[in-house]
């Protein structure tokens, strides 16, 4: 398959999310389908051809792009992703398509990395959040894994925001009723027995 038809090539998602609109406003949306050139949305923003919007996806992070199509409930945007962040976005995509797929099943068995909770460990699950202007506030492990963590705190820093946690540096991916998840940079290399790579 040559890139251009790759990057064209879309999959059909189940992914919730947010969008601004030129004049700021914050609207509900849902994800149609997605390819690393445009994205397909229903949602009730108001919209206009050429529209330049902002795009926050639950596990796929910040998208910006124009309004090039409308369609019933929606609309579809066009979206310009340079490397390296093109190569995550189509390895996330193609993890979440396949995961959608499967059939029903507990949420622990379609995790992309098996994970443990702090108490599973049989250490505390205090830890510390460091956000992207410096500022430090305490948070606590929910749970965790290879390629991240569960974070309970107030706080909710933008999606594809950079943070620390503990030693560990990474990006936030979504948020919850009790706080954040965060991807982490790099992968541990076995999964983790205990909480001290994200206390400092």
């Amino acid at each position: 398959m040559n890139e251009d038809r790759r990057r064209a090539e879309r999959k059909e998602l189940s992914v919730e999310g947010r969008l601004m609109t030129p004049a700021g406003e914050e609207y509900t949306c849902s994800v149609l389908d997605i390819s690393l050139v445009g994205i397909a949305l229903s949602t009730p923003a108001p919209a206009n051809l050429d529209d330049k919007v902002i795009i926050y996806l639950n596990d796929l992070g910040r998208f910006e792009g124009k309004v090039v199509r409308m369609i019933d409930n929606g609309f579809c945007v066009e979206i310009h992703l340079v490397t390296p962040r093109r190569e995550r976005v189509a390895e996330r995509i193609r993890w979440l398509f396949e995961n959608q797929r499967l059939p029903a099943a507990s949420a622990e068995s379609q995790r992309q990395f098996p994970r443990i909770t702090p108490k599973e460990s049989g250490l505390g699950a205090a830890s510390r959040l460091i956000l992207p202007n410096g500022e430090r506030t305490e948070c606590r492990v929910l749970d965790m894994s290879l390629s991240g963590a569960h974070l309970k705190t107030d706080l909710r820093p933008p999606i594809d925001s950079r943070v620390q946690v503990g030693r560990m540096t990474g990006r936030v991916v979504r948020h919850t009723p009790e706080g954040i998840g965060v991807h982490f940079d790099t992968l541990a290399t076995e999964l983790p027995t205990d909480a001290s790579h994200l206390t400092e």
